[in-house]
C-alpha cells in the first residue's frame, strides 16, 4: 500500500518538530511559473570543484581536532576581515570584505559587505547562528552543530579555534535564473598552509587557514529552511575531511545530504529531480560543479535507504569515518558493523524500492519510511511484440521498463540481452492491479541473456515492471556505458520449422533457415557450426529477413570440408531448439 508522505523527523520520533510552509512555497512557484517567471531550478554544492581541480589535498600534520588555543584570535561583533573565496565562473581567486555580525558559541558568522542589508539582514544572521548552535527541526535543543559532531565526531582544527567561520556571500558562479546555482561549499584550500598554485592554470590559490564555510545569499537565502539545509551538508563536508580527505565525491555528497536529513531540514529539491530521472548513475559523478540534480538525489537516497534498512546512523558514521573510499569504503563500513552483503545486493534492492517505496510488502524490503517515492518511468508497451534495442544504461544505474497487459490472459515472455561489456542484474516486478505481487530474478547466462515467462498476464498480472541496472565489481574512474536490447510477446513457446538449402549454383554454399510460429522482436535464434567436434562458428545471431519472419545463417564450406562431416545446432533464448546435420530434408 501506497503511504502518506512523512517528514524525514520520523527516524527520530522522540524530537519535536515544527510545522513546514511548504504548501505556500509550492503555491507561489506554481504562480511564478505560469507568470512566466523563471524559478531557480535548485541548488548544488562547490565542494566538488575543489576535490576535482585539487586532488590529492591532505591534513597538515599539525592539524588536530582540539578545543580553542590560547592564542585563538579573540574577534567581536563590528570587526571586518577579509577572505579568499574562488569565481568558479573563471576559476580565479578574490577577495571578499566582510563584517562580523554575530558570534556563537561554535560559530563566527561573517556577511559580505555587499550583501549586508541587500541580501543579508540582522534576521538572517540570527537565523544562521541560532540553527548552527541551538535549535533544528530535528532537534530544538541542539544546533547544526551539535547533531553533526555527536554523530560524525568533531571537526578539524586548523586554526586553533573551536569556532567555525561561516562567510554569508554571493558566490560568483555564473548561475542565470532558472539554472542551478552554487549554494555553498567547503574548501579544502582553507585546510592548507599558505599558498599553493591551481594545477590547471598554474594561478596562486590562497588559503585562508581557517576552519571555515560558505554560504550563498543570492539567490539562495541563507536563513530559510533551504538555506540552513546547505549550511547542514556543508558542515559535513568539513568534519569528513578530517576523517578522509579524499572521499569518492557521490559518497561525500550522499552524507552531506543525509547530514540534512539528520538536521531535520528538507531534500526534496534534490530527490524530485532524481524521481524523474531516475536513470541516473548512482556512482559517477561529473567533473566540479557540473553535476545534475539529480545526482544528489541518488546519494541521498542510497545513503537513506542504508539508515533505514541497514543499522541506522552508525551505519551512515562509518562509512564518513572509513578511510577506503567509494563501494570498497560503503562494503568494509559494513563489514565493521556485521553486515555481510555485497554492495551491488543491495543496489540491486535499492533499485527496485526506489520504484515500489512499498513499506508493506516484502517486509518492507522495497520502502522508505521517511520519503514518498514517486519516479518516472518510460511510456510502456501496451501492444506486441514489443522490442528495443542500444538502449544505453551508466555504471550503478537503472532503467525502468513497463509492460501493461491491458486485458486478455496470456503468457508474456520477455527476452533481455546485453552487450557483454559489464555484469547486469535484471529484476522484474509483478502487479495486480496497483499493487506489488511478486519480484522476480531473470537469470543471466555469460554471455549476458535472458528470458523470463509471465503466465497468466491479463488476469493474474496486470503490469510488469522491467528493471535491468549496469553493477560491476569495481567503481570505473569514468563514465562507463553499456548497452542493452529486449523484446517482449504474448503467447506460447515459439516453435521453429528449420528447412537445409543447398545452394543450386555454388556447391560450397549452404543456407539454414529457420521459421518462427510467432513474431520474436529483437531476440533473433543463434546457430552453432561444427565440423566433426570443432566449431566452425558458436552461438552466432541468424540475419532476419521479411521483417523477422525468416531467419536465415548463409554457410560456406572450404574445399577440404565434407559436408556430411558438418553438424549444425539452433538456439532461441539459450534453449537448443533443432540440431541436425548438412543433410537436405
Amino acid at each position: 500500500m501506497r503511504k502518506s508522505r512523512r517528514s524525514s523527523i520520523q527516524a527520530f520520533p522522540h524530537t519535536p518538530y515544527a510545522f513546514r510552509l511548504t504548501f505556500y512555497v509550492l503555491h507561489l512557484t506554481i504562480i511564478l511559473v505560469l507568470l512566466g517567471v523563471p524559478v531557480s531550478h535548485g541548488w548544488i554544492d562547490g565542494t566538488p570543484y575543489f576535490f576535482d581541480h585539487f586532488p590529492g589535498l591532505k591534513s597538515p600534520s599539525a592539524v588536530s581536532s582540539a578545543p580553542a588555543q590560547p592564542n585563538a584570535p579573540q574577534l567581536a561583533v563590528g570587526d571586518r576581515k577579509s577572505f579568499f573565496s574562488i569565481n568558479f565562473n573563471t576559476h580565479e581567486q578574490y577577495i571578499v570584505q566582510a563584517t562580523l555580525r554575530a558570534v556563537g558559541e561554535f560559530c563566527y558568522v561573517f556577511v559580505e559587505d555587499l550583501q549586508w542589508r541587500r541580501t543579508v539582514h540582522a534576521g538572517t544572521v540570527e537565523s544562521v547562528r541560532r540553527a548552527f548552535d541551538d535549535t533544528t527541526p530535528a532537534d530544538a535543543r541542539r544546533g547544526i552543530y551539535q547533531i553533526e559532531t555527536d554523530l560524525f565526531g568533531a571537526p578539524p582544527d586548523v586554526d586553533g579555534d573551536q569556532r567555525i567561520y561561516l562567510l554569508l556571500l554571493d558566490i560568483r558562479d555564473g548561475a542565470t535564473r532558472g539554472s542551478s546555482f552554487v549554494a555553498g561549499f567547503f574548501s579544502p584550500v582553507n585546510q592548507q598552509r599558505g599558498v599553493l598554485r591551481h594545477p590547471e592554470i598554474g594561478i596562486p590559490v590562497r588559503s585562508n587557514e581557517l576552519d571555515m564555510l560558505y554560504i550563498d545569499t543570492h539567490p539562495l537565502d541563507a536563513g530559510s529552511d533551504e538555506g540552513l539545509g546547505v549550511l547542514a551538508h556543508e558542515f559535513q563536508h568539513l568534519i569528513h575531511w578530517r576523517h578522509d580527505t579524499n572521499e569518492t565525491v557521490w559518497v561525500n555528497e550522499g552524507c552531506s545530504d543525509y547530514a540534512i536529513f539528520i538536521c531535520g531540514y528538507s531534500v526534496q529539491g534534490h530527490v524530485g529531480p532524481f524521481e524523474r530521472n531516475p536513470w541516473i548513475s548512482l556512482v559517477y559523478w561529473p567533473n566540479g560543479t557540473q553535476s545534475q540534480l539529480a545526482h544528489y538525489g541518488a546519494a541521498y537516497l542510497w545513503m537513506l535507504y542504508l539508515h533505514e534498512h541497514y543499522g541506522g546512523p552508525e551505519t551512515i558514521v562509518e562509512i564518513v569515518k572509513n578511510r577506503a573510499n567509494g563501494i570498497a569504503g560503503v562494503e568494509s563500513a559494513l563489514l565493521s558493523r556485521g553486515i555481510g552483503r555485497t554492495f551491488s545486493g543491495i543496489y540491486a534492492d535499492w533499485k527496485v524500492a526506489n520504484y515500489l517505496d512499498d513499506t508493506e510488502f516484502a517486509n518492507g524490503q522495497y520502502g522508505y519510511q521517511n520519503e514518498r517515492l514517486t519516479l518516472r518511468s518510460d511510456g510502456g508497451h501496451r501492444s506486441y511484440p514489443a522490442s528495443a534495442e542500444n538502449r544505453l544504461l551508466d555504471s550503478y544505474a537503472a532503467n525502468y521498463i513497463t509492460f501493461f497487459a491491458g486485458g486478455g490472459n496470456s503468457e508474456l515472455n520477455i527476452a533481455f540481452e546485453s552487450d557483454r561489456r559489464q555484469p547486469y542484474d535484471v529484476k522484474a516486478v509483478e502487479f495486480r492491479g496497483e499493487q506489488p505481487a511478486a519480484v522476480r530474478d531473470m537469470l543471466l547466462t555469460e554471455t549476458g541473456k535472458g528470458n523470463l515467462r509471465v503466465p497468466n498476464f491479463g488476469s493474474a498480472v496486470e503490469k510488469v515492471i522491467l528493471i535491468p541496472s549496469v553493477q560491476p565489481q569495481r567503481e570505473s574512474q569514468g563514465r562507463s556505458l553499456s548497452s542493452y536490447a529486449y523484446s517482449a510477446r504474448r503467447g506460447g513457446k515459439v516453435e521453429f520449422s528449420i528447412s537445409i538449402l543447398p545452394n543450386p549454383v555454388h556447391q560450397r554454399y549452404w543456407d539454414i533457415i529457420a521459421v518462427p510460429s510467432d513474431s520474436i522482436g529483437v531476440s533473433a535464434p543463434r546457430i552453432t557450426v561444427r565440423e566433426g567436434a570443432a566449431p566452425i562458428v558458436s552461438k552466432l545471431p541468424m540475419k532476419a529477413i521479411q521483417d523477422g519472419a525468416i531467419y536465415v545463417y548463409p554457410l560456406y564450406l572450404s574445399p577440404e570440408v565434407t559436408p556430411e562431416n558438418v553438424g549444425w545446432q539452433v538456439f532461441f533464448l539459450d534453449e537448443l531448439v533443432e540440431e541436425g546435420d548438412l543433410k537436405v530434408k
